[in-house]
């Protein structure tokens, strides 16, 4: 029975969670992350195409599109809390100094792989990402929006 002990453990910690990354797709406005209030009707709208080989992001809003680029070097940080412990989620941001998103202003623009992973999301959020590379959390003052892969 001692040796089926070491085993076990060993199986649980591989099987741990998966990283959080993000995917190659279109996206669609899923949700407004840590804020109150319903978005415009241009934000409830909108929608993201990423292309993760190319680095190449389009954001459509109102009916006009623009394009980013996101950073060549991802940092994988620890973010998605899970049974046996946390998720790392990849974080990228955006050659922009700020993005306006209808009535949302984002300063800072980063993409996010959304939690839990595997949800086929991603987060377009404000930064600055921090020191060690880790996406900001969302809140009143913090504008973080979902999309859902579609």
């Amino acid at each position: 029975m001692t040796r089926c002990v070491p085993l076990l453990t060993l199986s649980l910690l591989s099987c741990g969670p998966a990283p959080s990354t993000l995917a190659t797709g279109t996206y669609g406005f899923s949700q407004l992350l840590g804020r109150a209030g319903a978005p415009s009707a241009a934000v409830s709208a909108s929608r993201l195409e990423l292309d993760v080989m190319s680095r190449e992001v389009k954001l459509t809003v109102g009916g006009a599109t623009r394009r980013f680029t996101m950073s060549q070097a991802s940092t994988s940080t620890v973010g998605c809390q899970g049974n046996f412990g946390s998720t790392a989620q990849e974080t990228r941001a955006l050659d922009a100094p700020n993005l306006q998103l209808g009535e949302l202003l984002l300063d800072e623009p980063l993409l996010v792989g959304a939690c839990p992973a595997g949800s086929r999301s991603v987060v377009l959020q404000a930064g600055p990402a921090a020191p060690g590379g880790a996406a900001p959390g969302c809140s009143a003052d913090v504008v973080c929006v979902l999309y859902a892969r579609q």
